[in-house]
């Protein structure tokens, strides 16, 4: 309840003293068109005697409408630029408080939704879903998402970039889900689909059209600044971002697919959807029947590079090194021209139309990714390099091992004897958790590779996981050496 007291004081505050109405209003703990009211004389009861108090808006208000009535467009700040030079000395906010009164409201676009057939219309965007360490690199995170548009069925795929090799691929795998390809397919102006879009001249990718006429379906650009030409999939991104990345984790970029996966199957295509007011799931049901048979021959989606190999025995990818047997048919390889063919997963290097060399793919920079194989071979040649080859081997694991090991060689700790050990601990628990315990031994400050199984096998413990049984030895190199694959145990059932 607001006395006539408060009130007056109010007023006296706000018309002698100067003080601003939200000042009054923190003061009196009420909101400030309160304090308005009391200024202007209005009480409880209705509208006091006392006149109202002049805005210092009112000189100007016949210029700020005129200028309005001949440009509409004027912002507020550019109003304000002008009353300046006529004598205006107050804030913007009162310019803009009175301009949104003033102006013409602005003409809303009314938009026509309209309906297709079966299995004649997709949209395909990409989205950006922030970046994703790979060992010591942070690599841009992009979905893929593809809608039918009459049965809003979706499809999305996670990639760590937008190459035109990663854009075909997706589309590759999305037809393989949706069960076949679409007459139609909308798109943005993408870089990968469209070259130049001046008015309703289109000048797509070469490379993509290649891609659409083995497919047999029809490219479409949207519009310049026209999102809603393809609202279903822009919904789509962001509902992929609210229903299903925001408060997740993910191990890598194939634990975001599987997770994306079992959503899409779960959740995204089994919900009820807004529009149609039918589960996508459902629908799709009667669209696959209507959409184009897959071709018999897939597309080349592979990235094809030619290069030479290097006098180390190594082609170059993406900042990383990938080793190749340096001989062929006892012919040396190097300096001869290859053909590197890589996917999202895998690397291969052919010589002559046959695969000499096959790695999964690294998404890490600045490694040197090598087959066991590749590398003994070289080191029969030059035995005395075993023992250096060790240590890179160890030292590449990361920055934190390489340093691991200098600090090793500092000390009276025999460093060939450190390293062997260091291997056999490679072979019993893998690359990732030695790497993991010889950074944790460098931040301890304690060096020796029992200190680093030590390490090791604590964290295994934290996350209730055993020891691994050490590998029986018999003393003989080659049956150390040798992979022995256990039968199958119903072959031993068959027997009785």
């Amino acid at each position: 309840m607001i006395t006539p007291e408060m009130r007056a004081e109010m007023r006296r505050l706000v018309i002698r003293e100067g003080w601003k109405f939200e000042t009054v209003a923190r003061r009196f703990g009420v909101h400030h068109s309160v304090v308005r009211r009391a200024v202007a004389g209005e009480t409880e009861g209705g509208t006091g005697g006392a006149p109202p108090v002049p805005s210092v808006l009112e000189p100007f208000k016949a210029y700020i409408v005129e200028r309005l009535t001949d440009y509409p467009s004027l912002t507020a700040t550019r109003l304000l630029l002008e009353l300046r030079d006529r004598g205006y000395t107050h804030s913007l906010t009162i310019i803009r408080r009175y301009v949104a009164k003033v102006r013409a409201p602005r003409a809303k676009k009314a938009y026509l939704r309209v309906e297709t057939e079966p299995g004649e219309v997709a949209q395909v965007d990409w989205g950006s879903f922030g970046h994703m360490r790979i060992g010591n690199t942070q690599r841009p995170l992009s979905a893929f998402a593809i809608v039918l548009k009459w049965s809003r069925v979706l499809y999305v795929d996670f990639s760590l970039d937008q190459r035109m090799d990663t854009f075909l691929r997706m589309h590759e795998r999305a037809f393989a889900f949706l069960g076949g390809i679409p007459k139609k397919v909308i798109y943005d102006n993408l870089k990968s689909v469209v070259l130049h879009h001046v008015g309703t001249t289109v000048q797509f990718n070469p490379a993509f059209l290649a891609f659409a006429g083995h497919m047999l379906f029809e490219p479409v650009a949207a519009p310049v600044r026209y999102p809603q030409a393809k609202g279903n999939v822009e919904n789509a991104i962001k509902y992929i971002r609210t229903s299903f990345f925001y408060g997740r984790s993910f191990r890598g970029i194939e634990d975001v697919r599987d997770q994306a996966a079992q959503w899409l199957r779960e959740v995204a295509n089994q919900r009820i959807h807004a529009t149609t007011r039918e589960r996508p799931a459902d629908r799709h049901l009667i669209e696959k029947t209507r959409l184009r048979a897959l071709p018999e021959h897939p597309f080349d989606t592979d990235l094809v590079v030619p290069m030479i190999v290097s006098k180390e025995a190594r082609v170059h990818l993406d900042t990383n090194t990938y080793s190749v047997p340096h001989s062929v048919d006892d012919r040396s390889i190097v300096g001869q021209s290859v053909h590197l063919r890589a996917d999202d997963r895998t690397v291969r290097v052919v010589l002559n139309r046959v695969v000499i060399a096959e790695h999964a793919r690294c998404w890490d920079r600045h490694r040197a990714i090598e087959l066991p194989a590749h590398i003994d071979a070289l080191l029969e040649r030059r035995p005395s390099a075993r023992g250096p080859r060790r240590r890179d081997r160890l030292a590449a694991l990361s920055p934190g091992a390489a340093m691991y090991l200098k600090e090793i060689a500092r000390r009276r700790i025999d460093l060939e004897t450190e390293v062997r050990k260091l291997l056999r601990l490679l072979d019993l628990y893998g690359e990732a958790e030695v790497e993991r315990g010889m950074v944790a031994a460098l931040t301890q400050r304690t060096f020796g590779a029992r200190y680093v199984r030590t390490l090791i096998d604590q964290a295994r413990f934290a996350n209730g996981v055993a020891e691994p049984p050490d590998p029986v030895v018999t003393g003989n190199a080659a049956a150390d050496n040798a992979d022995v694959t256990p039968h199958d145990l119903e072959k031993y059932d068959a027997l009785f």
